[in-house]
């Protein structure tokens, strides 16, 4: 740390980030990993009712009127997507050139596609139908991810073996839909070890071992779940 770093900016620095959303995963979770891989720490801030939705609303916070709202380094981000860029080039997780920096996002956007399957499971309607749609999806994305590790020569996103918020998103994708599809990971053996390695990472597993972690949308959790989103959102 810089000697010429003033005290308001080593006390900021110190502040954990504050992400505000539901008691569950929804879009904020890859905001959660990215967080505990990248070593910032955060708390979770879940509302409860509409009044403490709407009261965000009307505070101007929500840019776009939608959570989740990610409140780090004196900024207040919207936009899942937004955030996590925002946490892995400030975390070192983005990429050394623009080359890499927009290859590293254009597979954390397929990630963001291929993720729709598990945000929407809690919301499903015929719950064997959604089921029954996985496979399609599966093998869409996961021999795409396949190759891209496979092409790099490093079982990573980049050639050059350094870990990027496309890999853990990577990972973080791949365990959702093991939980909905036990075994689907196991046809793609380089997907399988990074997202075992992933897990490994001291900060990543101490993340899954916290409190801020909320256990997989589905059964009872995924009911209450519902539930708190209807009634924060007023449905």
């Amino acid at each position: 740390m810089s000697s010429a770093e003033s005290p308001s900016k080593r006390t900021k620095a110190n502040i954990p980030a504050k992400l505000t959303y539901f008691h569950g995963w929804g879009l904020a979770e890859q905001v959660r990993w990215v967080m505990a891989a990248g070593g910032v720490p955060f708390e979770n801030v879940c509302l409860s009712t509409h009044k403490e939705f709407t009261d965000l609303r009307d505070e101007g916070k929500l840019l776009f009127g939608q959570l989740p709202l990610l409140e780090i380094d004196g900024l207040q981000l919207v936009q899942s997507q937004a955030m996590v860029r925002y946490v892995a080039a400030k975390a070192g997780l983005a990429g050394e050139s623009p080359t890499e920096v927009a290859f590293v996002d254009m597979v954390a956007e397929g990630v963001r596609d291929a993720r729709g399957k598990v945000v929407g499971y809690p919301f499903a309607q015929d719950l064997d139908a959604h089921l029954a749609s996985l496979p399609a999806v599966i093998e869409k994305y996961f021999p795409r991810f396949e190759s891209i590790l496979a092409a790099s020569k490093t079982g990573k996103v980049l050639a050059s073996g350094d870990l990027t918020y496309a890999d853990i998103l990577m990972a973080e994708c791949a365990s959702g839909y093991e939980t909905m599809s036990p075994g689907c990971v196991d046809a793609f053996p380089l997907l399988s070890k990074l997202t075992k390695e992933v897990f490994a990472l001291p900060s990543v597993a101490a993340y899954l071992a916290s409190p801020n972690r909320f256990p997989f949308p589905q059964g009872a959790d995924g009911a209450t779940y519902k539930d708190n989103v209807n009634a924060v959102l007023g449905r």
